[in-house]
């Protein structure tokens, strides 16, 4: 969503932006990095940032701000601190591991 309210309309736009620290495997499998992931909140396509990567890769920390910005999209804080995941994935993954 735009700060406007409106859809961001642009296809594709979250799996694009965070390609661009993505690597491929052998396989020709795209392996999202750590610091950016595509997902849906709310049903809207969006981007899940870690905010260490402004620590760890500040030029492309400063790509993705920009693109924010020139497109004025909404973003907000994350829901957990220090890069860790939401208590309830935490939880769930521990589930599934065993």
């Amino acid at each position: 969503m735009t700060e406007s309210g409106e859809l961001f309309d642009v296809p594709n736009w979250p799996e694009r932006l965070c390609g661009m620290l993505a690597d491929q495997a052998k396989d020709n499998r795209l392996s999202y990095s750590g610091y950016l992931k595509p997902v849906h909140i709310n049903g809207f396509p969006s981007v899940v940032m870690l905010t260490s990567l402004a620590k760890d890769d500040p030029a492309s920390y400063s790509i993705v701000k920009q693109f924010v910005a020139e497109n004025r999209l909404r973003s907000r804080p994350g829901r957990s601190g220090a890069g860790e995941p939401p208590a309830l994935l935490k939880d769930r993954r521990n589930y599934i591991k065993g």
